[in-house]
C-alpha cells in the first residue's frame, strides 16, 4: 500500500465530531450476529433497526442474536432473505441502541477510493480492515477490494465505509462474474443495489414482524424449504449457507444421502460435514451417529461413528484390545481415540466410490461393526456406550 492512500486512510479515520473518529462513531452501529454456531458482521441500515448481514450468517434460521461491541445484546427476527446475493435483513426485537449508518448510494465505489471495513471478530470486538477499491461494479457486477481480506472477512456482511463515514457496499461472498471462489473475501455489494430491499423494508417494525421468512430459488423464484436439495419448480441445486469448493465430491456424499432416503441440505454441518443418524441394514439397535467429512482438498471421504467411553479402570487391557482389532478385526476401519471416546472411521478417495450407492452400502457395514465393537467393549470393559454427539 503506498504511503499516500495510507495517509488517506489515516485521515479518514480522524474525520467526525472533536474527539471521536468517524469510525468511531460507525462502530456503534456494527453488530455482531449470532446465528447458532455460526457468527458473523451485520450492520443497522434502517431507523426502524433493520440490520443488514450475509445470509451465509444466519444460514436458515430465523432467529438470531445481535450484540454491540459496548456489550448490548438482543434477539433478532430475520425478516427476508436473498441466498443469491448472500443477504440476510434481521429486525431487532429489542432497542440495541444503535443509529443506522448513513449510505450512499450515488456514486459507486470508485476506482482507487480509499475505504474501510468493520469486521465482526471473536469476543464481539471489531477488526478495522482498511482496502482501496480495484476493481469497480459495472451493470450490476459486484465491486472489489484489495488487498484480498482473506479469512478476516469471516462470512460477510461487513460495511464498507467511505471517508465521510457513508456505507457504500456490503461485503458479500456471492461469485463475482468472471472471477474464482478465492476473490469472494473481497466482493462489495453497492449500496444502490440495495436500495429495493430497504424501502421494501423501511416501515414500522411491527409490520416486519408479522412477515414470514422465504427463500427463494435463484433459477426460477419460487420459494424453497431447506429441506429439499433441489427446487421443486425448476430442479436447480438449491444454495446453502455452507458450501465447499469441491463439487464432485460434495456430490458423491449428497446423492450418497439421497440413496439412504437423507437430505444432504438438512444434514449439513458445515462447509465439507454433515451429520446423520443411521440404523445397519436389517438391524434393530438404536441409530448411531454418523459424521461425514470431506478432507480440505475434497479428495477424501471420512466417516466417524462414536462408540464408548473410556472406562476409568483396567485401561492396559483395554487399549491392548483396541490395537489388535485394529491389526486384526476392523478391516479397512480404524478405532482411535477422540479425547476420552473411542471412535471407529472410515476413509477413502472420492474416487473410489463409482456410485452413490458404494459409499451409502460402506454406511449400513460402519454402523453395523460399531455395534459388534460397542457391544463387546461394554460387556467386557463396563465402557460407557455412546451413539450420538453429546460425547
Amino acid at each position: 500500500m503506498s504511503s499516500r492512500i495510507a495517509s488517506s486512510l489515516a485521515d479518514f479515520m480522524q474525520h467526525g465530531n472533536p474527539g471521536e473518529s468517524v469510525l468511531g462513531v460507525a462502530r456503534r452501529s456494527v453488530v455482531t450476529v449470532t446465528s447458532g454456531t455460526s457468527s458473523g458482521t451485520g450492520w443497522v441500515a434502517l431507523g426502524n433497526g433493520v440490520v443488514v448481514t450475509s445470509w451465509r450468517t444466519v444460514g436458515f434460521q430465523s432467529e438470531v442474536v445481535l450484540s454491540t461491541e459496548e456489550g448490548r445484546r438482543a434477539a433478532g427476527r430475520v425478516v427476508a432473505v436473498d441466498a443469491e446475493r448472500d443477504l440476510a435483513f434481521v429486525l431487532p426485537l429489542e432497542a440495541i441502541g444503535a443509529a443506522p449508518l448513513p449510505l450512499r448510494a450515488d456514486p459507486l465505489p470508485r476506482l482507487g477510493e480509499p475505504v474501510t471495513t468493520l469486521i465482526a471478530a471473536p469476543g464481539d470486538t471489531f477488526v478495522t480492515a482498511m482496502a482501496v477499491v480495484c476493481a469497480e461494479g459495472r451493470g450490476g457486477e459486484l465491486a472489489a477490494l484489495d488487498p484480498d481480506l482473506g479469512a478476516r472477512a469471516g462470512r460477510g456482511g461487513s460495511p464498507v465505509i467511505d471517508a465521510a463515514g457513508r456505507v457504500i457496499g456490503v461485503i458479500t461472498t456471492a461469485r463475482r462474474i468472471g472471477r474464482d471462489a478465492l476473490d469472494r473475501a473481497r466482493c462489495i455489494l453497492p449500496v444502490g443495489l440495495l436500495a429495493r430491499d430497504l424501502r421494501a423494508l423501511d416501515v414500522p417494525a411491527s409490520e416486519l414482524g408479522e412477515r414470514t421468512l422465504i427463500h427463494r430459488c435463484p433459477g426460477c423464484t419460487e420459494a424453497f424449504s431447506a429441506d429439499n436439495d433441489r427446487c421443486e419448480s425448476c430442479g436447480i441445486l438449491l444454495p446453502h449457507a455452507f458450501e465447499t469448493e469441491s463439487a464432485g465430491a460434495e456430490r458423491v456424499v449428497r446423492d450418497a444421502l439421497t440413496a439412504l432416503g437423507i437430505v444432504a441440505n438438512k444434514a449439513r454441518t458445515g462447509p465439507r460435514s454433515w451429520r446423520i443418524h443411521h440404523r445397519a441394514l436389517g438391524g434393530d439397535a438404536t441409530p448411531s451417529e454418523v459424521t461425514i467429512r470431506l478432507d480440505s482438498a475434497g479428495l477424501q471421504v471420512i466417516l466417524r461413528v462414536p462408540l464408548v467411553r473410556v472406562p476409568s479402570a483396567n485401561h492396559e487391557p483395554f487399549y491392548r484390545l483396541l490395537l489388535t482389532a485394529n491389526d486384526q478385526t476392523s478391516g479397512v476401519c480404524r478405532l482411535s481415540l477422540a479425547g476420552d471416546v473411542v471412535v471407529l472411521s472410515f476413509s477413502e478417495p472420492v474416487s473410489a466410490f463409482a456410485s452413490e450407492h458404494d459409499i451409502a452400502a460402506v454406511f449400513h457395514d460402519l454402523v453395523r461393526l460399531a455395534d459388534q465393537y460397542r457391544k463387546v467393549l461394554a460387556e467386557l470393559f463396563g465402557a460407557e456406550p455412546l451413539r450420538d454427539g453429546s460425547w
